[in-house]
């Protein structure tokens, strides 16, 4: 549970941490001023797919009332996020690193977007199957008491209609 509480709150921090990172590593590591604007380029992108995540985690009931991901989450963020940083040292490996965090990136989405489409169907079978439960329980009815009431006859030559 640590782990996960860990990186619920990583997950906020990282929106910043990991785009500064890569500005940071191209800045140490890089060697062309060339690829600067793709790095200035992609880092609102990052920016962008990460808020995204972090959105539809904060989306989930069980993220928000637990305050800690699931562990498929934690495992899909933690490759993410290691590509991204491995993607900060501009290595040789720095293409590599970058088409894997994409790569990654949208696992990570389509992980997460699964997980809450099943945290949804779950709560909405619970809620007919409590709806058809309530429904097929005989309600204990009691016999209605009008009071007094008059009955008027009508008059036995009077046509009817």
């Amino acid at each position: 549970m640590l782990v996960r509480k860990a990186f619920y709150w990583w997950q906020l921090a990282s929106v910043v941490v990991l785009p500064v990172w890569i500005l940071v590593g191209w800045a140490v590591f890089g060697s062309s001023t060339s690829s600067f604007l793709g790095v200035a380029l992609t880092a609102p992108f990052l920016v962008v797919a990460l808020l995204v995540v972090t959105g539809l985690l904060l989306a989930r009931r069980s993220v928000r009332t637990t305050r800690a991901l699931s562990f498929l989450d934690v495992g899909v963020l933690a490759a993410w996020h290691a590509m991204i940083i491995g993607l900060g040292f501009f290595g040789a490996t720095a293409e590599l690193f970058g088409v894997l965090s994409i790569a990654a990136g949208i696992v990570a989405f389509w992980a997460i977007a699964w997980q809450i489409f099943d945290e949804a169907r779950k709560r909405v079978r619970a809620v007919f199957e409590t709806i058809d439960r309530t429904a097929r329980t005989p309600a204990s009815r009691a016999p209605i008491d009008a009071g007094e009431y008059i009955v008027i006859q009508p008059p036995s030559g009077a046509p009817r209609s």
